[in-house]
């Protein structure tokens, strides 16, 4: 059964302050590029979590297929569609969920995944209320 230690959530939720206070002093004017090479660096943490431990071939392929899927989405909202950021956000949110339920793909602390996808549904949010509201 699927759960979200308080501590996950926490620091989830720290993470993604710090992300959101850093974006607004740092890249104030380029909120969706941000938000985009953040998802390419999440996409990126679990294919290279795979070169610290042996996985079989089923776990590689799953990791960069789910890689492969959010950096497309990433460089489709760039370039094309601006709606496949959060939308590849919420893609790894959903695979987050995939692995800690089903142990599938890299190896990672039982507190990773839930708050990976707190931060993955908080940078979703926070993209989407930026497009419905025309900062982007």
């Amino acid at each position: 059964m699927f759960s979200f230690s308080k501590d996950a959530i926490y620091f989830g939720i720290g993470v993604m302050v710090a992300f959101l206070v850093a974006l607004h002093l740092i890249f104030p004017q380029y909120p969706l590029q941000v938000a985009a090479g953040a998802l390419m660096v999440i996409g990126l943490v679990y294919p290279v979590l795979l070169l610290s431990h042996r996985h079989d071939a089923q776990q590689q392929r799953d990791e960069f297929l789910a890689a492969l899927v959010t950096y497309g989405l990433a460089v489709a909202g760039l370039l094309i569609w601006p709606w496949a950021v959060p939308i590849g956000l919420g893609a790894h949110a959903v695979w987050d969920f995939i692995k800690h339920n089903t142990g599938r793909g890299a190896k990672v602390v039982s507190w990773y995944p839930p708050m990976c996808i707190v931060v993955d549904l908080l940078a979703a949010a926070y993209v989407i209320i930026l497009l419905v509201t025309g900062w982007i």
